[in-house]
C-alpha cells in the first residue's frame, strides 16, 4: 500500500472485522416468521430512505452499506440453516448447486463493500523536474495484425507526447512479420509477413519510431515484449495497445509519481474507448449509459489503490524497467500476462499506483464475437491465476493484497453462477425439482431485503458508473459462452492461448452474430417456463405463492435473454475511426470574412462543424479549408487543414463534414492535438452519460432498447428463410429461362 498507510489500513480492517462480527451476531438471532416479515419491512423503509437521502460518501452511505451486509448475511443463515433440500439426491444435488451460487454472490459482496465502500484519488504528480533529471522512457507498442493507418495514429500521439525528446523513444514491435512468418511455408502467409514487415519499417523511418521484430511467435505480447528489453535501456517502459492512442500530458501525469516512490514499479491508467462496445452499439445506448468498463476504472481500481492492489491492465501504464527484469520480464504462465507480472511483484514487496484520469484513447471490439473472445481470455486468464499463483497462498503478499486478487479472480467466475440463477427456476417449473425448502411467505421475509439491499449496494457503490440490471445483462452475454472456457482450464490450466483482440474492423451490413444459437435455445426454455408455469399457477393454486416467485424470476430473466438477442443482431459500422461527440469553437477565413464555428463531433480522420448560414455561398465540397482550432489551448491547433466533404443545411445554419489533411508532419500534429487534447475531454464524455438518466428511467431504457433490437432480430431471422426462398425460387426461374431460350434457339425462332 501507499507509503503511510499501514496504520489507516490496520484501522480500517479492524473496524470491518468488529462491524462484520456484529451484524454476524444479530443476523443469526432465530426469530419468528411474523417478527421476520416486521423486520423485512422495517429494512425495506430504511433501503428506500438510504436511497433517497443517501449520495456521496457520508453516514447514509455507510448505513446503507451495514444494513445490506446485515440482510445478506441474515439471508444466507436461514439458507444454510433451513432451507437446503437434502429429501431426495436429486433435489440435493440441484440445491446444492443453487446454493453455492449464491455463496459465490455473497463473496462478492462482501469483497465489493470491504474494496469500494471508501476509494482513493491520487492527488496529481507532475513531472516538475529539469530535463536532465526526467527518467527516461521506451514507450512499447506491441502489434499483431492492426491495420497500419490505425498504428500510425498511436505512434505518431506518442512522438508527440509532452516529454523531452532526448528522454522519450517509440519503438513498434512487430508480432506479424517475425522470421517465422517471414519464413512459413504458405507462400501467401510468407508474402504477406514480409510486406507487413516491409510496410510497418517505412512507416517508423517517416514517424520517427524504431522498428524491431523477433525471430519466432513465442508466448504471445509477453513474449514480444521480453523480446525488445535488452535491446532498450529507458529507465521506464510505457506499453501501449496499437489502437490506444495517447494525450500529450500522459507521461507528465504518470512519471512524476516514479521520481517521488523508488520502490514504485506501476503507474495505471484507465482504458477510455472512443466507440461503443457491441452490446452498446447493438442495443443503442452507447451515448446514454455508462461503458460496461467503468465500473471497473472509476471505482474498482480506485479500492485496489487504497490498498496497493491495483494491478497491470496490459496497456496504458507505465512500468520501472528493473522492476520487470527482476521477474524476468513480462510473464507468462496465464494468458493474462499482464496481472500476473502484477501479483508477483507485488509479492516482492513493491508498489503500484492508480491514476482515475483518463489520457489513452482506445478502440472496444467491433463485433460481438471479438468481445467475447477478450472475455473469454480475460476469465481463462484469471482463473489460470487463481488455479496455478493462487493469491490467497502466495508468499510476501499482505491481506489486502490477497483480498484484492482474491477479488479480481474470483469475479471471473461469474459465467457459471450466472447460468445456474437462469436455468434454477426451469428445474422446479419444468421438472418440479426442489431447490429451496421454502414456502412463499418465508422467500418474501428474508429474500425480499436481501435483493433490495443487494440492488441498494449496487447503485450506492456504483451508480454514477453503473446502470441498475446493466451488469446482469452484461454478465449474461458472456457467460453463455465463457463458463464453457472456464472448464477447459479447469480440466487443464496451461491449455489456453493467446487471442488477439481485432480492432478496427468494419461492419457494411446489419447481421446476426455467429454465436448467437445458445441463446435461441436458452429463451425458448425461458418462454417454455412461462407458458408451463402459467398453467400450474392455475391448475394448482396450492403451489401459486411460490409458482409466483419464480415465474417473477423466470421473467427477468426473459427480459434480459432479450436484451441478448439483440445484443448479438450486428449493427453496421463503416467508420474506422470513431467520432466523439464534442464541443469545440474554432474558426475560418472565407472570402476575406472571418466566420465563428463549433464542432459537433471529432475523431482522428475529420470533424463535423457548424457554421453560420451567410457562410453557405462560399463552401464547397472538395474545397481546402484551414480551420483555428488554438481556443482547445494548443497553438499547434492554430492552422487545421480540412478537406470538406459534405455540406447540408440545418435550422441553425451551415452543417460541415471534413476529413482532416495528413500530408506533413506539422498537419499530423495539428489533427491529433486537436482530436486527442487533454484527458478533461473524455472525462467529460464520462460524466455526461453517468449523469444523463435518472435511476426511475434507466430500467424502462435499457429493456426498451433489449426489446426494440430483439424484435428487429428476430424479423432478420424470419427473413432469412424467405430470402433463401426467393433465391432459390429466383435461381429456378432463371434456369428455366435458359432451358427455354436453348430450345427455342435449336429451333430457330
Amino acid at each position: 500500500m501507499p507509503p503511510g498507510h499501514f496504520d489507516l489500513f490496520r484501522q480500517r480492517f479492524l473496524s470491518a472485522v468488529a462491524a462484520f462480527a456484529v451484524l454476524a451476531a444479530m443476523a443469526a438471532m432465530p426469530v419468528e416468521l411474523r417478527a421476520q416479515g416486521m423486520l423485512a419491512s422495517v429494512t425495506i423503509i430504511c433501503f428506500a430512505l438510504a436511497a433517497y437521502f443517501g449520495g456521496g460518501y457520508g453516514y447514509i452511505r455507510v448505513f446503507a452499506v451495514l444494513l445490506t451486509v446485515f440482510t445478506s448475511t441474515r439471508y444466507m443463515f436461514w439458507r444454510v440453516q433451513e432451507t437446503v433440500p437434502f429429501d431426495t439426491p436429486v433435489n440435493a444435488v440441484f440445491g446444492l448447486t443453487l446454493f453455492g451460487a449464491e455463496i459465490y454472490g455473497y463473496v462478492i459482496l462482501l469483497l465489493s463493500v470491504f474494496l469500494c465502500t471508501d476509494v482513493i484519488d491520487r492527488k496529481p504528480a507532475i513531472a516538475p523536474l529539469p530535463a536532465d533529471r526526467l527518467p527516461s522512457v521506451d514507450v512499447f507498442i506491441p502489434t499483431y495484425n492492426e491495420d497500419e493507418d490505425l498504428l500510425e495514429i498511436t505512434i505518431r500521439a506518442a512522438r508527440a507526447m509532452d516529454y523531452p525528446p532526448s528522454r522519450l523513444s517509440v519503438h513498434v514491435l512487430d508480432d506479424g512479420g517475425t522470421d517465422q512468418k517471414c519464413n512459413d511455408a504458405n507462400p501467401e502467409k510468407r508474402a504477406a509477413a514480409l510486406a507487413r514487415r516491409k510496410a510497418l519499417q517505412a512507416l517508423c523511418a517517416q514517424t520517427g519510431a524504431t522498428y524491431r521484430t523477433r525471430a519466432q511467435n513465442t508466448h504471445a505480447k509477453a513474449g514480444n515484449i521480453n523480446a525488445a528489453l535488452p535491446d532498450t535501456d529507458g529507465d521506464l517502459i510505457l506499453i501501449l495497445d496499437a489502437d490506444h492512442v495517447p494525450s500529450r500530458e500522459f507521461l507528465r501525469r504518470t512519471v512524476g509519481y516514479f521520481v517521488d516512490d523508488p520502490k514504485l514499479f506501476l503507474v495505471q491508467t484507465p482504458h477510455f474507448f472512443l466507440n461503443p462496445d457491441p452490446v452498446e452499439r447493438n442495443l443503442g445506448t452507447f451515448e446514454r449509459m455508462p461503458g460496461e468498463n467503468e465500473m471497473f476504472y472509476s471505482v474498482i481500481q480506485r479500492g485496489l489503490d487504497a490498498l496497493n492492489g491495483s494491478f497491470f491492465c496490459g496497456s496504458a501504464a507505465v512500468l520501472r524497467r528493473k522492476c520487470l527484469e527482476e521477474v524476468g520480464g513480462v510473464l507468462g504462465d496465464s494468458i493474462t500476462e499482464d496481472a500476473e507480472t502484477a501479483l508477483e511483484l507485488h509479492s516482492r514487496g513493491y508498489r503500484s499506483a492508480y491514476v482515475p484520469r483518463p489520457m489513452v484513447a482506445g478502440l472496444a471490439p467491433e463485433t460481438f464475437a471479438g468481445f467475447i473472445d477478450q472475455r473469454m481470455r480475460w476469465a481463462q486468464g484469471m482463473t489460470q491465476i487463481m488455479l496455478l499463483k493462487n493469491p490467497l497462498l502466495k508468499r510476501g503478499l499482505t491481506l489486502p493484497q490477497r483480498l484484492c486478487y482474491l477479488n479480481s479472480c474470483f469475479y471471473w467466475f461469474f459465467p457459471m453462477a450466472r447460468l445456474v440463477f437462469v436455468l434454477a427456476p426451469l428445474l422446479y417449473i419444468l421438472l418440479g425439482v426442489q431447490l429451496v425448502n421454502a414456502n412463499a411467505g418465508e422467500f418474501i421475509a428474508y429474500g425480499v431485503p436481501h435483493v433490495v439491499g443487494a440492488l441498494l449496494l449496487s447503485a450506492t457503490l456504483f451508480g454514477r458508473v453503473r446502470w441498475l440490471f446493466a451488469s446482469e445483462l452484461y454478465e449474461l452475454v458472456q457467460s453463455v459462452h465463457c463458463t464453457a472456457a472456464i472448464f477447459q482450464v479447469f480440466r487443464n490450466p496451461r491449455t489456453p492461448q493467446f487471442v488477439v483482440t481485432p480492432k478496427g474492423e468494419r461492419l457494411e451490413e446489419t447481421y446476426i452474430s455467429k454465436l448467437a444459437l445458445p441463446f435461441y435455445w436458452l429463451t425458448s426454455l425461458v418462454l417454455l417456463g412461462e407458458v408451463v408455469g402459467a398453467v400450474r399457477l392455475v391448475q394448482d393454486p396450492t403451489q401459486a405463492g411460490m409458482m409466483s416467485i419464480l415465474l417473477v424470476w423466470n421473467t427477468f430473466h426473459l427480459a434480459l435473454l432479450l436484451g441478448a438477442l439483440g445484443a448479438v443482431y450486428e449493427r453496421t459500422q463503416r467508420r474506422s475511426n470513431p467520432r466523439l461527440r464534442r464541443a469545440v469553437p474554432i474558426s475560418f477565413d472565407l472570402g476575406g470574412t472571418n466566420y465563428l464555428a463549433a464542432t459537433s463531433d471529432v475523431s482522428a480522420s475529420g470533424l463535423r462543424f457548424n457554421a453560420p448560414r451567410e457562410a453557405l455561398e462560399e463552401l464547397a465540397v472538395d474545397q481546402l479549408l484551414v480551420l483555428d482550432g488554438s481556443r482547445v489551448g494548443r497553438r499547434e491547433c492554430a492552422r487545421l487543414s480540412v478537406l470538406i466533404e459534405s455540406i447540408w443545411e440545418t435550422p441553425d445554419g451551415v452543417s460541415v463534414g471534413a476529413s482532416f489533411v495528413k500530408e506533413t508532419n506539422d498537419q499530423w500534429r495539428a489533427a491529433l492535438a486537436f482530436a486527442y487534447t487533454r484527458g478533461e475531454v473524455w472525462s467529460e464524455h464520462q460524466l455526461s452519460r453517468s449523469n444523463s438518466t435518472a435511476i426511475l428511467n434507466q430500467i424502462p431504457f435499457l429493456f426498451g432498447q433489449s426489446v426494440t433490437n430483439a424484435v428487429a432480430h428476430m424479423k432478420a431471422l424470419l427473413r432469412g428463410p424467405k430470402d433463401a426462398m426467393e433465391k432459390r425460387a429466383a435461381g429456378f426461374g432463371r434456369r428455366c429461362l435458359l432451358v427455354l431460350d436453348r430450345r427455342l434457339v435449336g429451333t430457330g425462332h
